[in-house]
């Protein structure tokens, strides 16, 4: 896929990428995921100039790092869940999910490994 123009551009083909991928039928949830994916590939779009499908996992540890540092806690999980959606959309789930750690795994902001257990509810 070509590296797209402007952020815009690039906004849309993440919205695009999960639109129908997402888990869940709840409106709200859905319009609020896809606002966040516009903005991560904005904001990634402005620093790196790569869409989605040139994103690296340090693309995203960036984002969560650096341009969520100043939100609570809960709106920092919230872009998680975003980010890990993303990353399944692309199929980069594995391989991605142990760089992309930290403070933001948890709605609490507590920092640590995520433990195994049930599943992650992600698209199939």
């Amino acid at each position: 896929m070509a590296n797209p123009a402007n952020q815009q551009a690039a906004a849309r083909i993440a919205r695009t990428l999960i639109k129908h991928r997402l888990p869940g039928s709840r409106k709200t949830t859905v319009r609020s995921h896809l606002q966040r994916a516009g903005l991560i590939a904005d904001r990634v779009w402005r620093r790196f100039q790569v869409g989605p499908y040139q994103w690296q996992a340090k693309h995203l540890r960036w984002y969560l790092s650096t341009q969520t540092c100043n939100y609570t806690p809960s709106t920092r999980y919230r872009h998680w869940l975003t980010v890990r959606t993303l990353a399944s959309a692309l199929e980069k789930t594995e391989p991605w999910l142990p760089h992309l750690q930290g403070s933001w795994v948890r709605p609490t902001g507590k920092a640590g490994k995520l433990k195994t257990g049930r599943p992650a509810k992600l698209p199939q």
